[in-house]
């Protein structure tokens, strides 16, 4: 996070799309949520992690529509979120102090779409620079792996909890690993933006 403020600070926060707002916004619920659990384990801290993962759809949903110029691909974006949104409002306890793990698997579809969107979207586009350059592959690699590990965690948590604990630890384990490795992704994309802005401002003057 304090990477990517530096590089808004410097250079503004549209440069790197917004993507400071979405780590704030992670910071705080991580950080509190770690607050909270070492005060008492027994509070429920579930609902601002379901508030949290509407945040995260409504985010990404913006921010991968800068990416993306042709009609497909708006379309299913926009039918992708309101999806997503409708199935929380209707299906689920969004507002519960419990976490609901449907809203989780909701959001972690919705970005295996966003991200299978954008790399059809990238590979068919008339584009010239290394995929490797562009800030999104990071991300959308990173939020593929961890989606698609999130729902394999989300699906079998409760019945691995309560039958087989040492493999829900594995898991839950695993997953932290996982996130670490989305981060690092991420990490690496803000090198990306501040590559390609320099490389326009020097192809400016």
């Amino acid at each position: 996070m304090i990477k990517s403020f530096i590089l808004g600070e410097k250079n503004g926060f549209s440069t790197q799309n917004n993507l400071f707002f979405y780590l704030f916004v992670t910071v705080l619920v991580e950080g509190y949520s770690f607050v909270v659990d070492k005060i008492d384990e027994s509070i429920l801290i579930g609902l601002q992690y379901n508030l949290y993962l509407m945040f995260v759809t409504v985010f990404f949903y913006f921010f991968y529509s800068k990416s993306f110029y042709s009609k497909i691909p708006k379309a299913l974006s926009k039918i992708s979120l309101l999806i997503c949104q409708l199935f929380i409002i209707f299906f689920t306890k969004f507002l519960g102090l419990d976490f609901d793990e449907k809203i989780a698997i909701a959001a972690m579809l919705f970005l295996i779409v966003h991200s299978i969107i954008w790399y059809c979207n990238k590979l068919f586009s008339v584009d010239d620079d290394k995929i490797f350059n562009d800030p999104n592959f990071w991300i959308s690699s990173g939020l593929l792996l961890w989606s698609c590990f999130g729902i394999f965690r989300c699906l079998p948590m409760y019945y691995f909890y309560n039958h087989d604990k040492e493999f829900s630890n594995f898991i839950k384990s695993n997953f932290d690993v996982v996130n670490i490795i989305l981060y690092l992704l991420i990490f690496i994309s803000l090198f990306k933006y501040e590559y390609n802005f320099k490389r326009r401002t020097s192809s400016n003057h």
